[in-house]
């Protein structure tokens, strides 16, 4: 039986992070969608670490604005591109055309400008998703297939675009599981129902749902930046796999929610059309070069990151 909680022994303080400034001179590091939940924490992480962040905005990816973008990228070590609307919202014709749009073209001005300094930064790191996988079967770097799913196409042309840096500058793509914090993002929304009480889990239920804590994921985006030897794809999810059903009900568990419930997938389309299918489908997905190279996860499971929560 599932049960949540903390680990004997622990409480909610363990498994915090503390950072330490360790650099003497700063290293300027570029970061577009810094502005966004990820990075918005990312920036204020790298500025704890004595990284100097520099945010690009949505105006410097703006034609007239290209100078500017290649002044700022001459004088970084490294590039993070974090842009891109979110992924959870009722899919409209024009809405799916700005899926693709927020995320290629910000990124096409990124690589055109990374190609065009004379000093390059040292290494230029894209974000993705998981949902580039297929629903079916499980994947890590070495045995990486594309979905047919729109998510797919999205990552696919988001990633076709990232590459073009790649004969330039080490270049990584950073495939993000759902990202898990304890101030908002996704999981206040997918831990509502437990908080009233019911444990409720979307159908069919044993699709799998990849996730990674946002204290991971920061760590692990600068793991990638100084470690000169990764490049290409990387996975950024926990080493734990759970299904959408064993996840929620870790998360029902730990709120002592008593009602299970399955949201049916009828439900689901009916208030967000095709979208749906991005709760309704999942990803099994490891992160084996994360773990080739020596990352160490400080919450490699789910029942660690619901420690770090209150009740």
């Amino acid at each position: 039986m599932l049960r949540g909680g903390c680990l004997p022994g622990k409480n909610k303080h363990t498994y915090q992070i503390q950072f330490i400034v360790t650099m003497e001179t700063p290293r300027r590091i570029a970061i577009s969608g810094a502005s966004g939940f990820i990075g918005s924490h990312l920036s204020r992480f790298l500025t704890e670490k004595g990284y100097e962040v520099v945010p690009l905005s949505r105006q410097h990816f703006q034609p007239a604005a290209f100078r500017q973008l290649t002044e700022i990228v001459a004088g970084c070590e490294g590039v993070i591109n974090l842009a891109g609307a979110p992924i959870i919202k009722r899919w409209s014709k024009s809405y799916k055309k700005e899926l693709i749009s927020s995320r290629v073209q910000p990124t096409r001005a990124l690589t055109e400008a990374i190609s065009q300094v004379a000093e390059k930064p040292s290494v230029f790191v894209s974000a993705s998703a998981v949902g580039y996988y297929p629903a079916r079967g499980c994947f890590d770097e070495h045995n990486s297939r594309k979905g047919d799913s729109f998510l797919s196409e999205v990552c696919e042309q988001w990633e076709k675009e990232a590459l073009r840096a790649s004969g330039v500058v080490r270049t990584v793509i950073t495939r993000f599981g759902i990202v898990l914090a304890t101030d908002g993002g996704a999981f206040g929304k997918l831990a509502l129902p437990a908080r009233i009480g019911v444990s409720a889990w979307f159908s069919p239920g044993d699709q799998y749902l990849c996730w990674i804590a946002l204290t991971d994921l920061m760590r692990a985006m600068e793991f990638v930046t100084d470690t000169a030897d990764i490049e290409g794809v990387v996975n950024f999810v926990a080493p734990q796999l759970l299904t959408n059903k064993q996840f929620c009900q870790f998360v029902g568990a730990h709120y002592r929610a008593r009602v299970p419930f399955k949201i049916p997938g009828s439900l689901l389309k009916l208030a967000m059309g095709e979208a749906a299918v991005s709760l309704m489908e999942g990803q099994c997905v490891r992160p084996a070069r994360l773990t080739e190279q020596g990352f160490s996860f400080g919450i490699p499971d789910l029942q660690h990151f619901l420690c770090t929560l209150g009740t």
